[in-house]
């Protein structure tokens, strides 16, 4: 962390194997590198004589540690304030774990805040996650400063550049534990593939014929395989014919994750407990990668990093090296090695014309945050409500202006800024070449076995397994909603609107006509929706410009109308007469008086 300004560097006692067992050690406040994963610094915020809140990225996480620790409270989306509540009153040292989005709602009932510590849990998840969370973030924070106390932690902290780029982390002391030589060195076996995919399959058929990894006398009868895609997972299952009692699935928990399985005959499962049985097969995403422990006696571990999607990328930084330390027991001779299959040369843009794309994005949504403070108090309300609308649709990939309740302001999300970037950066640097991957790997303290393999199967992989398009469930909705007053409304006003908010936004703004002459598909909706609120900002924008009472000359209307037009990145020429026919703007012919002494032709807007 060399570019970090004064680090504290702490070494562990040579004696010291967890944190729990150091006499007199204590979490700092600020960011704890704590160096290895699996030294026992959650189980010290657990244990210590502190009232704690946890803070963590995973319910899986929560759940995870709340079988393992007695008085360990679990706090998350369907657990009440109610019980929250009767928790701390009967407890005097309360240990809370609840997860980020549901920390603001925790904060809020505990009125004495003096004597609380806060441990925000595999923090570098702020980041990781802001590509379509971003706001949660930023409200996690907020909550998290109402406490004097404030601990960041992690094994994989987020790289120098990001926490320095960030305001809320510019004055956090940061303290680093140093373990000498006892650090556990974990062995990567590259193998790159030009379809990674293909792999993972080749791996389960083998363990269905018995063609087990082995070593020496040693038998791998399990196998754990991690990939950031819930379709992948889905298409592997499929491809292979695995039966349910053969597979753990640990994917987010969400309502669209539990209907997508559950229609082809799958649930989503947990991770088993010390002594608890495990299948022969499971298959995690990036819910999983953080702070859970394995306890297999004999799973190989396999990461699959299929880099043609960003989204689908494996960052060797935070997220390999937290799969590195998952699974616990000494016991299991095939948990030093993980094999790390990957593709390279992705042939994407040109990384400078990236970067400047994203420096254009940052600049025009500074401009539009200002703009938009600058709107009239009777517009303000609906410039708050479609801002917010359009990033529930966007999210942010179009513009970083957001809403901020707090400070009642539109301004930019760094969070998503940064998210961009380091998403970019995992995706492009870590995976330009062969030779980018070994290095990333080596500063990340992995071990390297020999040279990477190369696996190529020719044969085409078809998605044969059909999952509910956009259209098709954006037609269902707008089919159902046009049944009133009848049980089919209630499926389309309550249940498929919990599951997809966006349809209820689409139907609302565009209604069903439209919906169906632009054929239901998701870009054009998108693009009309976006089109809509960038007309009533257009039209916002030439009332305030052309006031009632004032004139004004053609040509400087033409000119006005089409500056107005390049702020919103619309190529178009101004055209007096549009702003009646297509803005409500009322006017009549006049001759205008000019500076110069000349009458030129104009009109007065009445």
């Amino acid at each position: 962390m060399g570019d970090i300004e004064n680090i504290k560097r702490i070494e562990v006692p040579e004696n010291v194997e967890f944190l729990t067992k150091w006499d007199g050690f204590e979490l700092p406040k600020g960011i704890l590198n704590k160096g290895i994963t699996g030294c026992g610094a959650t189980s010290v915020a657990i244990e210590d004589e502190h009232k704690t809140i946890i803070c963590s990225p995973r319910i899986n996480l929560i759940k995870n540690k709340v079988g393992q620790h007695k008085g360990l409270f679990g706090v998350y989306g369907d657990v009440k304030n109610d019980e929250i509540m009767a928790y701390l009153e009967k407890t005097e040292t309360p240990k809370l774990m609840v997860t980020y989005d549901s920390m603001p709602r925790l904060a809020k009932l505990i009125d004495d805040k003096s004597d609380w510590r806060v441990v925000v849990d595999e923090y570098q998840y702020l980041l990781i996650d802001s590509g379509f969370r971003s706001d949660k973030a930023i409200a996690l924070l907020d909550a998290v400063n109402e406490f004097d106390y404030v601990t960041y932690l992690s094994a994989t902290p987020i790289a120098d550049k990001y926490i320095q780029e960030m305001e809320q982390f510019k004055d956090v002391p940061y303290t680093e534990l140093i373990w000498g030589d006892r650090v556990e060195k974990i062995y990567v076996e590259r193998v790159v593939s030009a379809k990674p995919i293909d792999n993972a399959i080749k791996i389960v058929r083998n363990y269905q014929q018995g063609n087990f990894p082995k070593n020496g006398e040693y038998v791998s009868k399990e196998c754990v395989i991690f990939l950031n895609s819930v379709t992948n997972i889905a298409n592997i299952i499929h491809q292979t014919k695995l039966p349910p009692e053969d597979v753990n699935i640990i994917v987010a928990r969400t309502e669209e994750n539990i209907s997508f399985f559950k229609r082809i005959g799958y649930e989503i499962g947990t991770i088993p407990l010390e002594g608890e049985p495990h299948k022969m097969f499971t298959f995690c995403t990036s819910t999983a990668f953080a702070g859970c422990d394995f306890y297999s006696t004999c799973a190989s571990t396999f990461v699959i990093s299929d880099n043609k999607k960003v989204h689908t990328s494996i960052d060797i930084a935070t997220e390999l090296a937290q799969i590195a330390g998952r699974q616990r027991l000494a016991c299991n001779p095939f948990r030093k090695t993980i094999v790390f299959i990957y593709n390279v040369d992705i042939g994407e843009e040109d990384a400078d014309i990236y970067k400047k794309v994203i420096e254009q994005k940052l600049e025009k949504s500074e401009r539009m945050a200002e703009w938009k403070n600058s709107a009239p108090d009777d517009f303000k309300k609906d410039v708050i409500k479609e801002t917010s609308e359009m990033q529930n649709i966007k999210k942010y990939s179009e513009s970083y202006v957001r809403y901020d309740e707090k400070s009642d302001s539109f301004t930019v999300n760094r969070w998503a800024y940064m998210n961009e970037l380091f998403a970019y950066d995992v995706q492009h640097k870590n995976y330009e070449n062969s030779i980018i991957v070994k290095k990333q790997l080596e500063e990340s303290g992995f071990g390297i076995k020999g040279e990477e393999s190369r696996w190529d199967y020719k044969e085409q992989l078809k998605c044969i397994l059909v999952k509910e398009g956009f259209a098709d469930r954006m037609r269902r909705y707008c089919e159902l909603r046009q049944m009133k007053k009848s049980c089919r409304f209630y499926l389309a006003s309550d249940i498929m609107e919990r599951q997809y908010e966006d349809l209820r936004l689409y139907y609302d703004r565009l209604g069903y006509e439209r919906i169906k002459a632009l054929g239901f598909k998701e870009k054009d909706l998108k693009n009309e929706l976006e089109r809509s609120y960038r007309a009533n900002d257009i039209k916002q924008k030439f009332r305030e410009t052309f006031i009632v009472g004032e004139r004004m000359a053609t040509e400087d209307i033409k000119r006005t109308m089409s500056e107005i037009y390049a702020m919103y990145g619309i190529n178009k020429s101004g055209v007096a007469k549009h702003l009646e026919r297509d803005y409500g703007i009322r006017m009549k012919y006049v001759k205008v008086h000019t500076p110069d002494g000349f009458r030129k032709g104009g009109y007065e807007f009445i």
